[in-house]
């Protein structure tokens, strides 16, 4: 049976802790949903479960940590874009991005922004350039792992974010 799933890539352990406490201290202080630290590079795709891990094995079967660089923090209305680092496009993100897009559904790459969501909030303007006037990011990060997530069961999207489901789980490696 088709499910919604997204496909993220989360930075390498020094760069999830760095990220996870800055998640956590902004959904405590905001009364907001605390995640764990993602780039999503394919979003919100209606596919198999079990398709999408052997695309997923397939893509990533050689892909080694790779390194990203902070473009700017910005904000936004968007829900799942409240106040997210920006990040610049390079090879690694490209490729992957298209060949998974190949691979399940077609997205064009116009649509792909690369960034990893600080918090997920509706908040006054005023509130998330505060967030972001206080924020002191790295200048950059390394992508060590994937996972393939899906919304809680019995939930058509993934606004209710602690509780979604990874199905999959793959580290980088090196050699």
């Amino acid at each position: 049976m088709q499910k919604l799933l997204s496909i993220l890539l989360i930075p390498s352990k020094n760069g999830e802790d760095y990220l996870n406490k800055i998640i956590r201290n902004l959904g405590i202080h905001y009364h907001a949903p605390i995640f764990i630290p993602h780039l999503t590079i394919l979003v919100d795709t209606m596919i198999e479960p079990e398709a999408l891990k052997s695309i997923a094995n397939e893509v990533f079967q050689n892909v080694k940590p790779f390194k990203i660089k902070t473009k700017k923090i910005n904000q936004s209305e968007a829900f799942f874009k409240t106040v997210f680092i920006e990040f610049n496009m390079n090879k690694d993100l490209k490729n992957l991005f298209t060949v998974l897009s190949k691979k399940t559904d077609k997205r064009a790459f116009s649509t792909f922004k690369p960034h990893i969501s600080l918090i997920y909030k509706n908040m006054p303007e005023k509130e998330r350039l505060k967030i972001i006037k206080n924020l002191n990011i790295k200048d950059e990060f390394e992508i060590g792992r994937v996972l393939i997530n899906a919304p809680k069961e019995g939930e058509e999207d993934f606004l209710n974010v602690e509780h979604w489901q990874f199905l999959y789980e793959k580290t980088l490696r090196v050699n």
